[in-house]
């Protein structure tokens, strides 16, 4: 099987280095059309995954229309809570709401559901047809308000990162989660369960393969220890961790990423990216007009490696669930690989780092 290639976008308002903005501005909404041009050139059919503000704002919502209408792709669910309505605050705390960037696991479980109807129902109506694929803000995803997710219609999750912790302000942890799609459980979503949807993670790996417990040890270095500097490609040349983010990695790294991923029997590579990221000096990562270009370049020579070097077929994250999600349900389907099935025992072996401090990604 070829594996599937898809691109998310994380169409949000002006975020300059994460930061909540009053008032909001969706200025990067201009810079859409030709992302959309990008992707139908190199035949990608990319998942846009909105946030209010952006499915409500005239301007916003009319280029999101827009693209919608082109048929060559998704329109999907990017709930930022301190900013789509009704403003009851984040459990635990009333004031403040919207001056700083929560995570939706702040939220009871009647609080989320109240604010993915709002959003919902505003993406409906900005894209003309019920959004069925969902992306957390801040990745900041938990058991109770995934469960809630197929009571609106969502066959698919995309806010699991593998191999990371969010540990910068006590973010979830996804050290332990599969890199490859799969349903969550009920219990656990960094295991695979019977929930009826399914979570495609976005792609991150190690630059090459190695056991299990090698891996888990790796993401587990303390960072203040700094000693995955020294086993990178610019020392010691050993191993690399890289997510499929263009704004954020350069291209040879993330085709080594990809070719892990492959081989390892991953079945879908998965590219992202924020729309704020289209525009100098929204992210830490884009201060430019060069970065800019820089990214779009290696987006397109990503698209173009995924094609050429495995034959890699377009999909939305909705027509990738529909894919693959049979053969999660057979036994003899995406079944974990061996690398994968010492997770559990490694998960447990492996003692926590020290918790430190790092920017979002």
């Amino acid at each position: 099987m070829r594996p599937l290639l898809c691109f998310s976008i994380d169409v949000e308002e002006d975020m300059p280095n994460w930061r909540v903005q009053s008032p909001i501005s969706t200025g990067n909404a201009e810079r859409l059309p030709a992302l959309a041009d990008l992707c139908a050139t190199e035949g990608v059919r990319p998942s846009w995954l909105c946030t209010y503000p952006m499915a409500t704002e005239r301007r916003a919502r009319a280029i999101l229309a827009q693209i919608a209408r082109r048929g060559d792709g998704e329109i999907g669910t990017h709930l930022h809570p301190w900013n789509t309505p009704p403003f009851d605050g984040p459990a635990g705390g009333r004031s403040g709401e919207r001056e700083h960037a929560y995570y939706l696991r702040d939220l009871g479980p009647e609080e989320f559901r109240r604010k993915l109807a709002c959003l919902h129902e505003a993406i409906t109506g900005c894209a003309g047809r019920a959004p069925t694929t969902f992306r957390a803000g801040r990745f900041g995803i938990d058991e109770r308000t995934l469960a809630v997710l197929p009571e609106f219609g969502y066959r698919v999750d995309s806010s699991v990162t593998p191999l990371v912790h969010h540990d910068e302000d006590g973010g979830p942890d996804f050290r332990s989660a599969p890199q490859r799609p799969y349903r969550p459980s009920r219990a656990d979503l960094c295991a695979s369960g019977d929930m009826p949807l399914v979570e495609i993670p976005l792609s991150i790996a190690l630059s090459r393969r190695l056991p299990r417990a090698l891996e888990q040890l790796y993401v587990r270095l303390p960072r203040r220890m700094r000693l995955r500097g020294l086993l990178s490609h610019d020392y010691l040349r050993l191993v690399d961790f890289a997510w499929l983010y263009p704004a954020r990695f350069d291209l040879p790294l993330m085709q080594r990423v990809a070719r892990a991923l492959v081989e390892s029997g991953n079945p879908l590579l998965h590219v992202f990216l924020h729309s704020s990221e289209l525009v100098p000096g929204n992210s830490p990562y884009v201060q430019s007009g060069a970065d800019v270009e820089r990214c779009a370049e290696r987006l397109r020579g990503l698209f173009r490696f995924a094609r050429a070097e495995f034959g890699a077929e377009a999909a939305t994250l909705g027509e990738a669930a529909e894919r693959l999600g049979p053969l999660l349900d057979g036994a003899a389907g995406l079944a974990p690989s061996a690398h994968e099935r010492e997770l559990a025992a490694t998960a447990e072996r492996v003692e926590p780092p020290i918790r430190s401090r790092a920017g979002s990604a």
